[in-house]
């Protein structure tokens, strides 16, 4: 045989074996797994403390109640919701986490602000995640007593965070002001003053360590509850 003849050959033989030459192609009975689906991104069992300065003594406890997690402080001392939430909108790499929002002490004066700083906070979360609780506010124990307007604002702004987010709302203040002492008589006039006892704080709104432990054992009770 020739090299044209050889050459000629061979492709037959090889176009016979691709099914070719004229038959019908050969079909495939094999079936291919169908893609799996895209998976959101990994949520993490991690904890991001977003508040003022009454976050880093609470995130302080939470690390201590839960050995297993990571826990961000991300308290920032003086500074308003707005100044908060930029800081969380800035960092993409705790969006998986679980999230607490304890923001608005420094700008109380603007409810309407501070609920749209929580609401651009949450929405800048993983997609899919929707493990976040939003704390309610203290009322501060010298300028917002009950009966006061300041205390009237300040407990419609927490019913208005308990309607947005009943699923993920956590009224800390109010546990905060049933823990009041009653033998203690100051105690017991913070008490029917509806603001947090004496006890448990060191000034008018920020707290003693016992104060924080109990934000820190309610957070994490909410957090195993839920599942997260």
């Amino acid at each position: 045989m020739d090299r044209r003849s050889a050459i000629c050959a061979g492709l037959a033989a090889l176009v016979a074996a691709c099914g070719g030459g004229g038959g019908s192609p050969a079909i495939d009975t094999t079936t291919d797994p169908a893609p799996a689906p895209s998976s959101a991104a990994a949520l993490s069992p991690n904890v991001a403390c977003w508040g003022d300065s009454l976050t880093p003594a609470f995130a302080l406890n939470l690390q201590m109640l839960t050995p297993g997690r990571t826990v961000f402080d991300g308290g920032f001392l003086g500074q308003t919701s707005t100044f908060i939430s930029a800081q969380q909108l800035a960092d993409a790499s705790m969006t998986p986490w679980i999230n607490v929002f304890w923001e608005g002490h420094n700008n109380i004066t603007d409810p309407d602000t501070i609920k749209a700083d929580i609401a651009k906070s949450i929405a800048h979360l993983a997609p899919g995640n929707r493990r976040f609780i939003v704390l309610s506010l203290i009322n501060n124990a010298w300028t917002a007593p009950k009966g006061t307007d300041n205390y009237a604002r300040d407990m419609k702004l927490n019913a208005d965070l308990a309607a947005l987010y009943p699923d993920n709302y956590l009224d800390v203040r109010s546990l905060l002001v049933a823990h009041f002492d009653p033998n203690d008589p100051q105690d017991v006039i913070d008490n029917a003053n509806d603001v947090v006892p004496s006890s448990l704080r060191y000034d008018d709104i920020h707290m003693r360590n016992d104060g924080s432990l109990l934000v820190a054992q309610a957070v994490n009770q909410f957090i195993e509850a839920k599942g997260w």
